[in-house]
């Protein structure tokens, strides 16, 4: 099956998960960059259907080197329902041109980030009347290590197609954790974050710049073998699916 006709089938799906999210963690997704040399770059910027953003810069400086930087954003919300979270991280990595438009690599990295998620969890307290919330807060640091394959071809003989996959494997550490204020007893989780996308363009016209869309899947596998008793640890550790949709410049092509 193409990646065009899986992409496609994503976004509705990721639309109620993202709607009935309970956790307070939201990862970066991997960028995969299609860079084959020395002194080329990769500037992406995405947003996600509940109104977060993200941006990378991924550069060569010499042959078989990346350096990366990433960041995402999501503020506003309302006072009894939101979801807000800012985070950075920095990696570097390696690639190769295998040729016939694949490239393969791998990157390595750290990051840091702070959120926090209000909701109404469906149950009540003592008061019958009574609305019961959960208020979670974190500052969390992690590391990565992604790898990722990538392939670029014409398409249609007027447009441009790219479209690749990355695996990232994360770990991710809470320096504060809480719900209402009171410690939640979680301090690190592991998670598996698969990711597809594809991307497509005009080179006659903007040589430069690629549509993309992404989906991605982020899991703590253990939750799934091993179901924490507290309400509040599944929560963080629930399964998620991403999907965004964003731009992708590439500046050594404006000269083309």
């Amino acid at each position: 099956m193409r990646p065009t006709i899986l992409l496609l089938n994503l976004p509705a799906a990721s639309a109620s998960l993202l709607l009935a999210s309970c956790s307070v963690y939201a990862p970066l997704q991997p960028a995969a960059p299609l860079i084959r040399q020395k002194g080329q770059a990769e500037v992406a910027a995405s947003a996600y259907i509940n109104g977060r953003l993200e941006s990378s810069v991924t550069y060569s400086p010499v042959n078989n080197l990346l350096v990366q930087v990433a960041g995402g954003l999501k503020t506003g919300g309302g006072d009894s329902s939101y979801f807000r979270i800012r985070q950075l991280e920095a990696g570097v990595g390696t690639y190769r041109d295998l040729g016939n438009g694949w490239v393969v690599g791998g990157l390595a990295g750290y990051g840091g980030g702070k959120s926090s998620r209000r909701f109404e969890d469906g149950g009540f307290e003592a008061r019958w009347d009574t609305v019961r919330f959960r208020s979670y807060a974190a500052k969390f640091q992690k590391l990565h290590a992604e790898v990722y394959v990538v392939r670029d071809e014409s398409w249609l003989n007027t447009g441009h197609l790219s479209y690749g996959a990355a695996l990232r494997l994360a770990q991710v550490r809470f320096t504060s954790l809480t719900d209402q204020g009171i410690a939640i007893p979680l301090n690190q989780m592991t998670r598996v974050e698969p990711m597809l996308f594809i991307s497509s363009g005009n080179p006659d016209a903007f040589p430069w710049l690629q549509l993309r869309l992404t989906s991605s899947l982020s899991v703590s596998l253990d939750e799934g073998k091993w179901p924490s008793p507290d309400e509040r640890i599944r929560n963080t550790k629930e399964g998620r699916l991403f999907t965004s949709l964003g731009l992708t410049i590439y500046p050594h092509r404006f000269r083309e």
